[in-house]
């Protein structure tokens, strides 16, 4: 019982943690120290200290020499190797997942796009209807281990998006994909499905990558 516990605090601390890097509240290379964290958080330093290790392996933390654990830095490079892996993952978990969507999950779809249709909000709360979206496809592939992986990617992915985009330009282009893609769920197209997928990622890696360049390496020059 004392295990289960002490894990259930650590997942807390964990999501705690990542929460904040993902929406800049820590920014890249802070560093994390115990003390502070714990009281942002209002939590003991063990679970902390036992979350960092966590999030290092997901690639939102790095250890540094005389710093210890600092929040890592995020650059262009880091946006093609997280759409390259994408790419693959969710077109190999899309081709699974077209054939066996249920009637159910497709009118999940549907309600899910209906909202982002229609959606005023954040830009955080934008990215978790579109995450749920795309999770009734991929859930249907029948491995959860190609969701997790996928899901980890979306983080780091997000991170950037909160940044260099605006709600009203990432529905510019979302919107009409997501129908595009609906439609060809429900026609078991999975070679068509596969396609808007990949296009899809694809001009949203360009779009985050154009932004990153216009926000961040034009203020250096």
């Amino acid at each position: 019982m004392v295990l289960s516990v002490y894990r259930t605090k650590r997942e807390i601390a964990a999501t705690l943690l990542r929460d904040a890097i993902i929406r800049g509240e820590l920014t890249p290379g802070t560093r994390l120290l115990l003390e502070d964290l714990s009281r942002k958080f209002d939590l003991s330093m063990t679970p902390i200290r036992e979350a960092i290790p966590i999030l290092e392996g997901e690639g939102f933390v790095v250890q540094l020499p005389h710093k210890g654990a600092v929040v890592a830095q995020m650059d262009r490079e880091e946006i093609r190797e997280l759409y390259a892996i994408r790419g693959a993952m969710e077109e190999l978990a899309t081709s699974e997942g077209v054939p066996r969507l249920t009637s159910k999950d497709l009118t999940d779809m549907e309600a899910l796009l209906a909202t982002m249709e229609a959606f005023q909000g954040t830009m955080g709360d934008f990215l978790e209807v579109d995450r749920g979206f795309h999770l009734v496809l991929y859930q249907a592939a029948g491995s959860q281990r190609w969701v997790e992986t996928i899901q980890a990617l979306w983080r780091r992915s997000k991170r950037y998006m909160l940044i260099v985009l605006s709600s009203d330009e990432l529905a510019h282009f979302v919107q009409a994909d997501h129908r595009q893609l609906l439609n060809y769920c429900k026609d078991r197209d999975v070679s068509q499905a596969v396609a808007t997928i990949c296009s899809h990622l694809k001009r949203s890696e360009e779009y985050l990558l154009l932004h990153w360049s216009l926000t961040h390496e034009g203020r250096r020059n």
